[in-house]
C-alpha cells in the first residue's frame, strides 16, 4: 500500500516472499481472538520499549475503560509501504490488543506512527461488568475503519422493572465510535476528520480523587435541574479527555475534553457547542443554579 493517498487503490493480494518476519498483506478486517494460539515473530527490545512510550499517542477516541496495558508483545506480520517503509501488525501476548505501526524501514525499526486497531477489554466487579471491543475494516481506498464499542452493565437479578424504568442508565450504558484514518504522504496516521456533531448543552461534574461530602445531595438536584432544559449531564472521575455525553433517551452525542479546564480539584463544568467552557467550582445547590442559569441563560417561568 502506498504512502500516497492518490495511489491507495491496490489490490490487497497475498504475498508468499519469506524474511525474518512473516510478509504479507495486512488482512480486511483486524480482530483481536481471546484464544488465538498463532504464534507470534519476537520483538526487539528497543523497538518494543519505544512502541510502549507512544501507545496513548494517537489521535482518535482513547479507551473509556480503565485497564492495565500489556508489556510482552510480538509480530504477527509486516507488510511492506513504499519508499522502504513498513507497515508491522503487532499483538499483545495476552490477545487483548493489535496496533499497526509504521516503521522507517530498510532494517532500522524507527518508529514513525502507531495506531491501536484492535482490542477486546473487559472487566468485572461486583454486579458490574464492563467490555469495550475495538475492530478495524481495511476498506478499498485503504481506509482504516476503526468502531469502537463500549459497554457497562449492571446486574437486574434484584431490582423491579419500575426501578429500572426511574433510571436506566445506572444499569446500562453504550458508547458506539468508528474513527477513520489513512497513512497520509509522510507515512503517519492522518485522521479524517467529520463534523456531525449535534448542537449540545451539557454539565460535567468532575472529581479527581475524592467526592466532596456534600456531592450526593447537591448533584441530583442539579441534574434534575438540568434535564427540565435538555441539557445534558456527565460525570468524570478519570479519562478526562473522552468523557461521553448521552442524551436522555441514551443516544450517544459525543466524546468532550474537560482536561484543559480542571483547574480544581472537584467541580463543574458547563457546555455548549462551539462556545467556550466555563468552570465553576463545587459548592451549594442554590449558587451553582445561579451559575448554570447564567451560562445558559435560563429564564424561569
Amino acid at each position: 500500500m502506498s504512502c500516497n493517498r492518490s495511489q491507495r487503490y491496490k489490490p490487497i493480494v497475498e504475498v508468499l516472499e519469506s524474511v525474518e518476519y512473516p510478509v504479507g498483506y495486512i488482512t480486511k478486517s483486524i480482530s483481536t481472538g481471546i484464544y488465538d494460539i498463532t504464534e507470534l515473530a519476537p520483538i526487539q527490545e528497543d523497538f518494543l520499549e519505544n512502541f510502549l512510550q507512544k501507545s496513548m499517542q494517537y489521535e482518535g477516541t482513547h479507551p473509556v475503560m480503565d485497564y492495565q496495558f500489556p508489556e510482552k508483545w510480538g509480530i504477527a506480520v509486516v507488510e511492506r509501504l513504499s519508499e522502504g517503509r513498513e507497515l508491522y501488525q503487532i499483538q499483545s501476548q495476552n490477545r487483548e490488543w493489535i496496533f499497526l505501526v509504521i516503521t522507517s524501514g530498510y532494517g532500522t525499526q524507527r518508529i514513525l506512527d502507531i495506531l491501536p486497531v484492535a482490542a477486546d477489554l473487559s472487566f468485572q466487579s461486583l454486579d458490574i461488568l464492563e467490555t469495550e471491543i475495538w475492530k478495524t475494516d481495511r476498506e478499498i481506498d485503504g481506509t482504516f475503519a476503526v468502531s469502537k464499542k463500549y459497554e457497562w452493565k449492571r446486574s437486574l437479578e434484584n431490582i423491579t422493572q419500575d426501578e429500572y424504568e426511574e433510571n436506566p442508565r445506572d444499569y446500562f450504558r453504550t458508547q458506539t465510535m468508528t474513527d477513520r484514518y489513512f497513512i497520509n504522504e509522510l507515512c503517519r496516521f492522518e485522521i479524517i476528520k467529520t463534523e456531525n456533531v449535534p448542537d449540545y448543552q451539557a454539565v460535567v461534574f468532575y472529581y479527581k480523587e475524592e467526592k466532596p461530602t456534600d456531592w450526593l445531595e447537591v448533584v441530583p438536584n442539579l441534574q434534575a435541574f438540568a434535564e427540565d432544559y435538555e441539557i445534558l449531564v456527565a460525570e468524570a472521575k478519570n479519562n478526562f479527555t473522552q468523557v461521553p455525553l448521552f442524551d436522555y433517551k441514551l443516544n450517544f452525542i459525543t466524546n468532550v475534553d474537560i482536561s484543559e479546564f480542571m483547574d480544581l480539584h472537584e467541580g463543574i463544568i458547563f457546555m455548549k457547542k462551539g462556545e467556550t467552557p466555563k468552570t465553576v467550582p463545587f459548592g451549594s445547590y442554590e449558587r451553582l443554579k445561579i451559575e448554570m442559569k447564567r451560562y445558559f441563560k435560563i429564564i424561569e417561568v
